[in-house]
């Protein structure tokens, strides 16, 4: 018998008891009969004791602003901003005389430098809503995309004449530093016994490899996709740490890929709200 069946079948024998005389506190230990079940109040979020931004998604017609802060500690700039909101007059939380604290939420970060560089990439920008209905040919957009498959992936830093089935991604790189930076990661790629094929052309960079190698693309896919840096993909900036791989390029392409993984994380938190 399901939950519901036996609900609607014991309120019906608790009130044929009742109109009986019979009071439910008379019934035999052991005999069943439904009681509600206490459901605990959802618990609000604290914010902790890391770094991270502090942001508000303002609402403008087709379009939204993302308001944002880097903070050392958000735990304590939560309790500032909530003690003196009129003091953090660039998060827009006041409107007229009414505070809205509820509007207010925070995203961790490793670091405050990885907090600025969301400052930096999203900070007080206007996006629309469904950026594919506004772009054409001469305003591409903000949005990288991305099409990809086992093996393989394309990111285009312009939306153009693209085709359907694509990931966006948001501005999660610049369009003009990019393909250096992914230049840059190619030959240091090139240090590692494997058949990878790495290239930027037109807007796009492009990673494949052969079936055997197909695991690190799909790795290097994941940064992309998810803002996610796998222990796979840290061990092989290890690994091409020990081949004497020149210091200051391997830490370049590292923050490059922290920096385009943590600003993913961000613009996949942003689309879950406004969804």
């Amino acid at each position: 018998m399901d939950d519901l069946s036996f609900l609607v079948q014991e309120t019906m024998r608790i009130n044929d008891l009742r109109q009986a005389g019979v009071s439910v506190e008379d019934l035999e230990d052991g005999e069943e009969f439904w009681t509600p079940v206490a459901v605990p109040a959802a618990q609000p979020r604290s914010a902790p004791d890391r770094p991270g931004v502090l942001f508000h998604l303002e609402h403008q017609g087709g379009t939204f602003i993302v308001r944002t802060m880097p903070s050392p500690n958000l735990a304590e700039s939560v309790a500032l901003i909530t003690a003196t909101p009129e003091d953090f007059p660039t998060l827009r939380l006041i409107h007229g005389e009414q505070i809205q604290l509820h509007l207010l939420s925070w995203f961790a970060c490793e670091t405050l430098e990885e907090a600025e560089v969301v400052h930096a990439r999203l900070g007080h920008r206007r996006f629309p809503l469904r950026e594919e209905d506004v772009c054409n040919l001469s305003d591409p957009g903000f949005s990288w995309w991305l099409e990809a498959k086992s093996g393989s992936f394309v990111a285009h830093s312009k939306m153009g004449l693209l085709r359907e089935n694509l990931v966006r991604l948001g501005p999660i790189a610049d369009a003009q530093i990019a393909p250096h930076r992914w230049n840059e990661l190619a030959s240091l790629l090139a240090h590692l016994p494997l058949g990878l094929n790495v290239s930027n052309e037109s807007s796009r960079l492009t990673m494949s490899a052969p079936p055997q190698d197909a695991w690190v693309v799909d790795e290097f896919c994941r940064v992309f996709i998810e803002g996610k840096i796998s222990t796979e993909l840290t061990d092989i900036f290890r690994l091409l740490g020990r081949r004497g791989v020149p210091a200051g390029l391997l830490e370049t392409s590292w923050f490059f890929l922290k920096e385009m993984s943590v600003v993913r994380q961000f613009w996949i938190e942003i689309e879950e709200r406004l969804s």
